[in-house]
């Protein structure tokens, strides 16, 4: 028997909710956020997203240390299940453990309740046990910023979605393995810190998504706050921003009917990842580009229409980052269905990791439970999670994108006028992301 390959977004269930009434009140919820947001005066968002400050100590930081040096093992401990483990994405802890606990569970804490990966992060921590005084050999320029984790960001998101099987254990166990090795080879011959901090594309990544937290050492305020406060962000980062949302909104679109109908493929007669490789790349890829043209032709309009002067690249890289709580919301959203299964599966695997009949922790017993995706109220509930989220999302993106505008102009009609071609594609985009959220998957 061969094992089956599954990505692990696949949707958990076809919805059949009346979601016409849903969409249209979460767009107007977004429509109605932006109104108000006209009514206020220059400067009072400033006031609200205004960080309050405690006393704090300084923490100890051995302690992420030694949780980074634990999640090293945990690591090489995947890898090892994945190369000797079962051959079954469900049985085998590495895929489980890679996209479930960390993909999907510390992405979300990570961007939204505190800085898990500074102790969880296992890059550093063999490195640092191995060569605890290191120097580096060669000099990172600054001036390429974080480019090079733009580009592995990109591809990893074309791993996930377009590679043909992205769950089979052997083959993330030595991916994963290959991508430590280039980390290690990369912190050795450059630095720990700005190879972490411009190249390693995950330590890059969860330290922009970050920046949506609302505590931040010792500091804490409306989510959001620390984009106005100490962050600095570049063309780069404005990019690493688009591919995030792009590649999240492409991973709902690209089973979607309507996208398998645009590529000729039949949904009663799927081919198989296998056959849509270079349709799924180019799409991908293609998102990234009609994303980033559209949004940069939005602020285009803005700076043109407005009295003040703004230079348009300003201007683009600081509403980029206006839109990383959509990005967030529609990671929460669209995993949340394969989240919520996924982990009684992970929970379950933690028994028997080898296959070999143990029942560690008195596991093995445990069944995994999807009943509840047939009964209709507990349906309702998770639509209404996942729609919430989005449309929170949204709002938040607008309060940000308000904000940044009076960090532009002066008066209130230039700070509306800046905005007119964002609001437009806000709009469109929650539109978009809830009827993702809605439609039925055909593979």
């Amino acid at each position: 028997m061969e094992p089956a390959f599954a990505h692990a977004a696949d949707q958990g269930f076809v919805l059949l909710l009346p979601t016409t009434a849903y969409i249209i009140g979460g767009t107007l919820t977004v429509a109605i956020t932006i109104l108000l947001l006209v009514c206020l005066r220059p400067g009072q968002l400033a006031t609200v997203l205004r960080p309050i400050v405690l006393n704090r100590g300084r923490g100890n930081s051995t302690w992420h240390h030694w949780g980074q040096i634990a999640a090293s093992l945990c690591l090489a401990g995947l890898i090892l299940i994945g190369l000797r483990g079962p051959t079954d994405p469900q049985a085998n802890l590495m895929p489980l453990m890679l996209w479930t606990v960390w993909w999907m569970l510390l992405f979300v804490v990570q961007a939204l309740v505190f800085d898990v990966w500074k102790w969880v992060n296992p890059w550093p921590g063999l490195h640092r046990l191995l060569a605890p005084d290191h120097k580096a050999l060669f000099r990172l320029p600054k001036e390429v910023s974080i480019w090079p984790a733009v580009i592995l960001v990109a591809a990893f998101q074309g791993f996930v979605l377009a590679d043909a099987a992205p769950n089979d254990p052997g083959r993330l166990a030595r991916v994963a393995f290959g991508y430590w090795m280039f980390t290690l080879a990369g912190m050795t011959l450059f630095g720990r810190r700005p190879w972490l901090e411009q190249v390693e594309c995950f330590s890059v990544l969860f330290n922009l998504i970050g920046t949506m937290r609302i505590a931040r050492a010792g500091a804490f305020g409306l989510p959001g706050w620390q984009v106005f406060h100490g962050s600095r962000f570049d063309l780069s980062h404005a990019a690493l921003v688009l591919v995030t949302l792009a590649a999240g909104s492409f991973d709902g679109l690209y089973e979607t009917f309507w996208w398998l109908a645009q590529i000729g493929v039949n949904p009663l007669e799927y081919p198989g990842r296998t056959a849509l490789i270079w349709p799924t790349t180019v799409g991908l890829y293609g998102s990234v580009l009609l994303l980033s043209c559209v949004f940069g032709f939005a602020v285009f309009s803005g700076t043109v229409l407005v009295r003040e002067k703004i230079p348009f690249k300003n201007a683009f890289i600081h509403f980029s980052i206006t839109l990383l709580p959509i990005a967030i919301g529609y990671h929460f959203a669209h995993y949340f269905v394969t989240f919520l299964v996924q982990i009684q599966v992970v929970i379950a695997t933690l028994a028997d990791p080898f296959a070999l009949g143990w029942n560690l922790f008195g596991l093995g017993s445990r069944r995994v439970m999807v009943g509840f995706l047939t009964v209709p109220g507990t349906v309702k509930a998770i639509w209404l999670t996942q729609a919430g989220v989005v449309v929170m999302s949204h709002v938040l993106a607008v309060i940000l994108s308000h904000r940044t505008a009076e960090t532009f102009c002066h008066t209130r009609r230039d700070i509306l006028v800046l905005q007119l071609g964002l609001s437009i594609l806000m709009i469109c985009y929650t539109i978009f992301g809830l009827w993702l959220l809605a439609s039925p998957r055909g593979a």
